[in-house]
């Protein structure tokens, strides 16, 4: 794999669309020492095991975890795939685990998590013990990964108002990708953005329900594409869509705003950067 990084497109789907899973993004990066991975959300429920192990990727080799925000089809996968993770583990007899899992978040957002993981009362943070750690993501504050890369959050504007919504940037040797979490157009996401190799961003529909689509915190296809047009990004991958039946017109939409390459994501879809 070298510096490039290779990006599986766990789950691509809105939170209510039945055709697809809901969002997660695996991104790797290097060989041996120099090797490393970050997921981005988690989908919803024991999915995330799935599609990770469709991907060729053991889930317990995950070790950096980022949630953008607290909505469940972000974050619902979390609990599952820790459990599932600590359990392989015991049943291999490597407990402890010989390396931490970090989870990287807003405040809000870990708190939102906390007491989720209270109400359901997982045995999670008990089972991991002191190889858990829970990472306060700050605004335009960058955290090493393993393998040298970079993790850099950056708030968005998504429901609630103030409830900590990120997007992030992970770059390794030059190499940028984007993702925006779920966010209304705002220009901290351009700014985040610029000159990156990928964005992935999100779509919740087209121009002509704009009002609609913003209201619920999201963006259209020509939003995200006119994000890719000002920030100078190389590739635009609109994820996140609503209902299958709107894939085709929502290409087209952010086509005919973005002159450089975009596609629609697709479940386990791969792509190198």
């Amino acid at each position: 794999m070298g510096s490039r990084m290779r990006v599986c497109l766990l789950g691509t789907g809105g939170a209510a669309n039945e055709a697809r899973h809901q969002a997660g993004v695996l991104v790797e990066w290097g060989e041996g020492a120099r090797a490393g991975r970050i997921l981005l959300d988690t989908g919803t429920g024991l999915d995330i095991v799935r599609l990770l192990i469709a991907a060729k990727c053991e889930p317990a080799e995950v070790r950096d975890i980022f949630v953008s925000h607290q909505h469940m089809d972000h974050v619902g996968g979390l609990e599952p795939l820790l459990l599932w993770n600590i359990i392989k583990e015991l049943s291999r007899q490597r407990y402890p685990p010989s390396d931490e899992t970090r989870v990287y978040a807003a405040r809000r957002v870990l708190a939102d998590i906390e007491e989720l993981f209270g109400a359901i009362a997982t045995a999670v943070p008990r089972l991991f013990s002191d190889k858990l750690r829970w990472v306060e993501a700050a605004d335009g504050e960058p955290a090493e990964l393993r393998g040298g890369a970079r993790l850099t959050t950056f708030l968005v504007d998504h429901e609630p108002p103030g409830g900590g919504a990120m997007g992030c940037v992970v770059e390794r040797d030059g190499t940028r990708l984007v993702y925006s979490g779920d966010t209304r157009p705002t220009k901290q996401l351009i700014e985040a953005a610029r000159g990156a190799d990928v964005l992935i961003h999100e779509s919740g529909g087209l121009d002509a329900q704009a009002a609609e689509v913003h209201q619920l915190g999201h963006s259209t296809a020509g939003d995200a594409a006119r994000v890719a047009a000002a920030a100078g990004v190389g590739r635009l991958i609109l994820t996140h869509v609503p209902a299958d039946r709107l894939a085709e017109p929502m290409l087209a939409e952010a086509r005919a705003a973005f002159s450089g390459p975009v596609e629609i994501a697709s479940d386990l879809g791969i792509i190198e950067v």
